[in-house]
């Protein structure tokens, strides 16, 4: 294995433009209260009414005079926008603004608890609760921040606009989709940062190195219907013609089709951070996929994505998850089908997709495909490199809170709000806590987050914000901030002040 070795520049912190400091334990103590707070209130799907949550967010906001805005569909569903403007002087260089965004709206309650999903409940130094994990720990994290900031002793070369939405949990149609629908000015910027990454702990030695994964593009949503047709009737009677048979045949065709392994700028950037902390088999395996071959590129693509992390990177995945068929017990149906997730990779073309797929029963008239949800065109691509003021401040911040970690970009399966963003131009990285490998994590019962990685997530977050966003970075100091002017008056909430859009039943 090749030695990790790292020389760590000393971190000199200049007062030329900003002097004040940061007390992370009482900053991690405000975070904790959020966090616990909004747990509390319960904004689990199918019917969130994040509100509530916002009600929470602009009480805090009032007692430290900070002004915001609140946008909605619906009464229940809002989101709010809260700005912290950069100093006039600094103002002058037209930095482009950041976007700090976090979604208030859970997963549904699933079965499996042993405590109380919307009560928040401290065990064994982790934080029980829904959305702990996903995304109320990004929350409360980003209400510090802004808190924080709001005292006005770090002066921002640029503005920053804090972003606490709806439902993304279901399609973002009642947040940052309708946001950008109707008010688009409002969340003008050049870069947001995101849920989607995390820490990945060096856990079995297999790496010197724990790892910082960013999220940088997402893979592209889709579902396709499988059905299958048989023969009908009283299940006495109905044999081999079973349409349910049939659909298991189909499922196995497809459970054994593997799409050609795709390889982007992404993904050869991914490996190369890689590459040097691999042993020789290993590099020498990596070195296999640039192969001028195109058999033995798919051939070592295929070694590697036993790995399913590394799978992700360069596969397109199918996955059943809904079967249907018949309702009577004694009565077989004469159709059965599967919905099929599937998660492409950016440069996939959807529709060549589906009918690769469709070309595998292209002799069997009872088994047809039909596309029940596929993604916008053309879709959000990688960055091609990684030399944006972001991700620059992501990596210095990486180096101040974990010494020594291995910032690796790449991208995720799952969908999130950051494709609305990469959509309007705005470079946008996904960050978190540890990535938890067995169980408590995101959608999860029981799901939580520990005391240690909530405050690893606040300070790595903070640096970030101070990298880019200030001209100085701030390590942890003595003095604490002090206590706001208290108000216990709540800003008033009027119609003229929310936007209200009547939606039908079906929403918007």
């Amino acid at each position: 294995m090749k030695p990790f070795l790292l020389i760590l520049p000393a971190l000199f912190l200049s007062c030329a433009l900003n002097c004040a400091e940061l007390d992370f334990d009482a900053l991690n103590q405000s975070a904790k209260d959020n966090l616990i707070n909004l747990i509390d209130i319960d904004t689990s799907q199918p019917e969130p009414q994040e509100t509530k949550a916002l009600r929470y967010i602009y009480k805090k906001l009032n007692k430290y005079k900070i002004d915001w805005d609140i946008y909605r569909t619906e009464k229940p569903r809002g989101n709010l926008i809260a700005v912290l403007k950069a100093d006039k002087e600094l103002a002058k260089r037209n930095e482009k603004p950041l976007i700090l965004i976090s979604h208030l709206d859970t997963a549904a309650i699933q079965d499996g608890w042993t405590l109380p999903p919307a009560k928040a409940t401290l065990k064994d130094n982790r934080i029980y609760g829904l959305g702990s994990t996903d995304a109320k720990n990004y929350a409360a994290i980003n209400l510090t921040i802004l808190t924080r900031l709001s005292k006005g002793d770090f002066k921002l070369n640029r503005d920053i606009i804090f972003l606490f939405t709806s439902d993304e949990e279901s399609g973002s149609e009642k947040g940052i989709k309708f946001l950008y629908d109707r008010y688009p000015e409002k969340l003008k910027a050049g870069y947001a940062l995101n849920e989607g990454g995390g820490i990945m702990k060096n856990e079995d030695g297999k790496m010197p190195a724990d790892i910082l994964f960013v999220e940088a593009a997402t893979k592209m949503y889709m579902d396709i219907l499988v059905t299958a047709k048989g023969e009908g009737g009283n299940s006495s009677s109905i044999g081999a013609n079973n349409a349910i048979y049939k659909l298991s045949q189909a499922l196995a065709i497809i459970e054994s089709y593997q799409p050609l392994y795709k390889f982007s700028s992404l993904s050869k950037i991914f490996f190369e951070r890689i590459f040097p902390y691999q042993d020789a088999d290993a590099q020498t395996t990596l070195k296999l996929l640039a192969s001028d071959d195109p058999l033995q590129a798919q051939q070592t693509a295929k070694i590697i994505s036993e790995d399913e992390f590394f799978r992700t990177q360069i596969s397109d995945t199918i996955t059943p998850t809904v079967l249907t068929s018949g309702t009577e017990t004694n009565t077989a149906f004469n159709e059965a089908s599967a919905n099929l997730n599937c998660r492409l990779l950016p440069q996939s073309d959807p529709m060549a997709f589906v009918d690769e797929l469709s070309a595998l029963f292209e002799d069997d008239e009872n088994v047809t495909l039909t596309v029940i949800e596929r993604p916008e065109m053309p879709f959000p691509q990688p960055p091609s490199s990684f030399d944006d003021p972001l991700f620059k401040a992501i990596e210095k911040a990486a180096e101040q809170t974990f010494p020594g970690i291995l910032v690796l970009p790449g991208l995720t399966p799952a969908s999130s709000e950051s494709e609305f963003l990469r959509r309007h131009g705005v470079i946008t990285y996904g960050i978190g806590p540890l990535l938890q490998k067995n169980g408590n994590g995101p959608h999860q019962p029981d799901e939580s987050i520990s005391e240690k990685d909530f405050f690893d997530q606040l300070k790595l977050t903070f640096n970030i914000v101070l990298n880019l966003a200030t001209d100085t970075q701030a390590e942890e100091a003595a003095p604490a901030p002090q206590k706001p002017e208290q108000d216990d008056g709540l800003k008033p909430v009027q119609d003229d002040f929310l936007p209200i859009i009547q939606a039908d039943a079906q929403g918007l």
